[in-house]
Parts: C-alpha cells; sequence; structure tokens
C-alpha cells in the first residue's frame, strides 16, 4: 500500500467519524476543573465508572498532576486560534410517556454510532473549519472531502508532533492542513440544494452572531480567560458566510426537516412535507440561538497515534483492543497525563479536539409527534450523513438508557457516558443548565 493510498483512506475513515461551546453564564458554561472518582477496584475495564465532567480551561494546570507544557498542542491553538477546529451540533430532544414503567421520560433522537467508540451518537456535527492529513509532497495534489477547500494561501498546517499521542518511534513526522466548509456546499445538487432549509440556516446565523456578538461586547458572558477566547474564536467563524452551509448541513443531518419518504413521489410541496414544517413547527431563528450553547470536546486519541500507513481494518481494530490495552498499560481511560477530562473516545482523527456549537430543539409538541395524531405518532425522522442522500435509521432514547440521568429519571447521572453516547457529557451539561429540561 503506497503511502498515498492510506491517506486517502485515513481521510476517509475520518470524515466518517463525524462527530464532535456555549455561552457561559445562564446558559452560557462554566469553567470549573471537572471531577472524576471511581467506586470499587482501581481497574476501570471491570468495574462501573462513576465520572463528572463540567466544562473546563484546558490551559488550567491542575494540582497533583505535572504542570501542561507551553508546547501543548492546546496552547498552540490558544496562540493562533486558526487552528481550532469549530464544529455545529443539532440535539432533538422530546418528552414521552414510557409505557413499561408509566413515567413522563426524556428522550435524545440519536443512531447508532458508526466508528465503534460509542453505542450511540448524535449523527448531526458539521464542521465548519477542521484538519484532514496532508498530502506526502511527491504526491500528486490531494484534494479536500466533498463539500471542503483548503482554508486559504498560504495554507494552514500542523505537526503531528504536536499532539502528544506521536509516537515515539517513529522514523519521520506528517502534517495537517486545514480544511473550510464551502459557501455553495449544498448548491448545484438536485439532491442536495433546499433554498428554505438554507434560508432558515441563514437567518439561525444572523441571529446567533448578533447574540453572541452583543453577549461579547457587554462582557456578560464572559467569566474567565479561556471563555473569553473561545466565544471569540466562534464569533470569528460567524462572521464568515461559508457558516450557513456548517448549521444547514447540521439541520440536514438531523432528519428533522426531510422530506417523508412515503411523500417524496408527488411533486407537489403541500403533499411533500417535512417531518418539521418550516413554515408552522420549526423553532424561531431567535429561539435557536439562545438554545446554542460552546463546549469545548477533549478526546480520549490513541496512544500511540496510527501512522499514516495504518490501513482501515487496523485502525478499526485500534479501537476494539483500546481498553484492554489501556488496562494492561495503566493508562487512566477518563484523564489525560495533566489531568485534563475526556468527553469521548475518538478514533485517530486529530479534529475531535474542537470547539462545539450546540443547537437544542424541543420535539415534544412537533406536529407529527402529538398524540392526538395516532398514524405518525412513531414517525422517526432519518439520519443523513453529510452529503449522503441514504437515509439511515434513527432511534428515539431515553436519558436513562444514554447514562446521562439515574434510574429515576431525574437525578444527574454519574456512570461514564463514554462508552454509551458520544454526547452524553454534553447533553448532561444541557441538563444541569437546565436547557434541557427533565
Amino acid at each position: 500500500m503506497t503511502l498515498h493510498t492510506a491517506l486517502s483512506i485515513l481521510i476517509g475513515l475520518l470524515f466518517h467519524n463525524h462527530h464532535a461551546l456555549a455561552f457561559v453564564k445562564p446558559g452560557f458554561g462554566p469553567t470549573a476543573r471537572p471531577l472524576l472518582s471511581t467506586v470499587g477496584p482501581r481497574d476501570p475495564h471491570t468495574t462501573i465508572q462513576y465520572t463528572s465532567w463540567t466544562p473546563q480551561d484546558l490551559t488550567s494546570n491542575d494540582p497533583g498532576y505535572p504542570p501542561i507544557p507551553d508546547d501543548d498542542y492546546i496552547h498552540k491553538y490558544q496562540s493562533n486560534p486558526q487552528l481550532w477546529p469549530v464544529e455545529f451540533f443539532v440535539i432533538a430532544h422530546r418528552k414521552r410517556n414510557n409505557e413499561v414503567t408509566q413515567r413522563l421520560e426524556t428522550q435524545i433522537l440519536v443512531r447508532k454510532s458508526a466508528n465503534g467508540t460509542s453505542k450511540y451518537g448524535l449523527g448531526t456535527g458539521v464542521p465548519v473549519t477542521r484538519w484532514m492529513p496532508s498530502p506526502p509532497s511527491s504526491s500528486s495534489e490531494a484534494s479536500p472531502p466533498t463539500g471542503y477547500r483548503f482554508s486559504k494561501e498560504p495554507r494552514i498546517t500542523f505537526d503531528a508532533r504536536n499532539y502528544p499521542e506521536f509516537p515515539n518511534d517513529a522514523k519521520e513526522s506528517w502534517t495537517y492542513t486545514k480544511i473550510d466548509i464551502c459557501e455553495d456546499a449544498f448548491r448545484g445538487s438536485k439532491e442536495l440544494e433546499d433554498p428554505e432549509l438554507e434560508n432558515y440556516a441563514t437567518k439561525i446565523r444572523e441571529e446567533l452572531r448578533n447574540t453572541l456578538s452583543n453577549k461579547i461586547q457587554s462582557g456578560e458572558m464572559e467569566s474567565s480567560s479561556w471563555e473569553s477566547s473561545t466565544n471569540a474564536i466562534v464569533n470569528t467563524i460567524l462572521d464568515r458566510t461559508n457558516s450557513v452551509a456548517a448549521i444547514q448541513g447540521t439541520l440536514r443531518m438531523s432528519g428533522l426537516f426531510s422530506k417523508r419518504t412515503k411523500d417524496k413521489d408527488e411533486s407537489s410541496s403541500k403533499n411533500n412535507p417535512r417531518y418539521v414544517s418550516l413554515e408552522n413547527d420549526a423553532p424561531s431563528p431567535a429561539s435557536l440561538a439562545q438554545s446554542a450553547r460552546i463546549y469545548t470536546m477533549f478526546p480520549q486519541m490513541p496512544d500511540p497515534m496510527p501512522l499514516p500507513s495504518t490501513s482501515a481494518q487496523e485502525l478499526k481494530e485500534e479501537i476494539v483492543t483500546r481498553p484492554s490495552r489501556m488496562a494492561e498499560s495503566g493508562r487512566d481511560p477518563h484523564k489525560d497525563r495533566y489531568g485534563r477530562v475526556y468527553t469521548h473516545i475518538s478514533t485517530s482523527n486529530v479534529s475531535n479536539t474542537i470547539h462545539g456549537v450546540y443547537f437544542t430543539i424541543d420535539a415534544t409538541n412537533f406536529s407529527f409527534l402529538r398524540n392526538d395524531n395516532a398514524d405518525d405518532d412513531d414517525l422517526v425522522p432519518p439520519a443523513l450523513d453529510l452529503f449522503g442522500t441514504k437515509e439511515i435509521e434513527r432511534e428515539w432514547v431515553s436519558l436513562e438508557d444514554l447514562d446521562v440521568l439515574e434510574e429515576d429519571g431525574r437525578t444527574i447521572g454519574t456512570v461514564d457516558t463514554k462508552p454509551t453516547f458520544i454526547s452524553g457529557f454534553i447533553v448532561r451539561q444541557l441538563v444541569k443548565e437546565g436547557v434541557i429540561e427533565v
């Protein structure tokens, strides 16, 4: 296998992986150092893990751990904000009566995780800007994936040696190149073009831009330099018109605004309704902007980092065998060597350290889910890959089954959510902040 071929496989795997920021104050996210405790024997792979996470300053030293070195990649991201990957997500939730327990429960719309790092994922993450492995200098120019372009000239690159998981025995390094979503990513294709959804995304972007700008200018949201810089990075992203495409993408991937399969052969828009009507049911752009939260995702990466020549099968095997290898080596599955808590389990995709912008949508009263509409009561919007047209199955899963809440459906959970739900800690934080009511 040539290095160029291996890189092509790796790029495909990384984009198949997508996932993975809040206004901090009443509803915009604190920066306290997270807590983590283990109950029972020390072996983390044979006992239940009791874990707590809150948004954290990834540049802050933690007592009892070595200080974060000045050349840490997070410090480098902070010194050059253009290095940060930024991604948009939609989280749909609803209240439903559980037929077995006869108790009202809160459910999240999820899909089975495609990469094996967890059981469930949101399946709505769309990067505005992210990394891709750079093509070897000796090969012909490699193009970014569909819908993306290289950031700008001169191109922004980052050496793999900057990541702490870089293999010590590697004979040579490699680089990553920054890419951005194209402003016209969904235009010009009969299957993807959706002027109504693009217009809705445009309004959301303007509302969020104004909301965030006003809070930054007033100083209302900042309680730390980390928080201030994070909000400024996201605000800069929103100043770019291509951020509309990322917002449109996450709305599309949620499936909520898809047209129902059974009506797709109808030519009239009246007979071709979306699951959520943009005219009648969709949340106002202002309310979606108010729901937005910004959280920084910090992943448990493979250590050592796989080489670009690693095959797709070997990358999958790494994920499967990682827990046993961590147990054997004594690596903490919940924190890095500097005490920073992992939010999720990741593939070798370095773009999974991100500032994520999360929109929440309460689907409880959407017309296709209302109890008085019995025929449609069990309709579940499909999942879609970013530029895919094949519908993928979604399901409503309770916060208890996602390990976000305890079995009573009211108490904040303490079990580690990483193996069950990629965004479990994020959703748990949204419950804590009252963004998602239980």
